[in-house]
């Protein structure tokens, strides 16, 4: 895999990561409504191995 690619894909898993880990904590605010209702503690436990993973790719 050559750099650029890598680095591509390093950044996306970590954008990626940390917005599941910030959506988990939107769910506290009653006025944003998400349209969806997936477990947010799997999301949460995701957003941080995708935040590992773009951090082990840099």
């Amino acid at each position: 895999m050559d750099k650029a690619t890598k680095m591509q894909l390093s950044v996306m898993f970590f954008v990626i990561g940390l917005a599941m880990i910030f959506m988990q904590d939107l769910k506290r605010l009653d006025t944003i409504n998400l349209g969806f209702s997936l477990p947010f503690a799997i999301m949460f436990y995701i957003g941080l191995i995708f935040m590992v993973i773009g951090y082990y790719l840099k």
